[in-house]
């Protein structure tokens, strides 16, 4: 569901947050709320032309789910990256509260 949102329908994806959502990657800064996650990810995305999340191990309860992945980004220049990561999701609700993401973006950030 959620990862596949974020492969494909990046609009989608976001429908899953709550509106006070804290979003945080690697070590940035977290982002607390919908709408600036969504600008903080399309900055982040701009030179990105497609991404797609391979699931390797996935565990978690009822609040909870952690999924450890391999990310495929396809930048705009053809370049491809495929870079290990770790997201730790916290659902309340029905919605995402919670958004952790533990990986290593710098090599999709220095083509930006």
């Amino acid at each position: 569901g959620l990862l596949h949102a974020a492969d494909t329908d990046i609009t989608r994806f976001f429908e899953y947050f709550s509106p006070d959502c804290v979003f945080r990657m690697g070590n940035n800064d977290p982002v607390e709320g919908r709408e600036a996650i969504q600008q903080w990810v399309a900055a982040y995305l701009g030179s990105v032309a497609g991404m797609k999340h391979a699931v390797l191990e996935h565990w978690g309860d009822d609040e909870v789910a952690v999924f450890r992945v391999e990310v495929t980004y396809t930048m705009n220049d053809g370049a491809t990256f495929t870079l290990p990561a770790i997201t730790r999701t916290r659902i309340e609700d029905g919605a995402v509260t919670e958004y952790l993401i533990f990986m290593d973006p710098s090599p999709v950030v220095a083509v930006g």
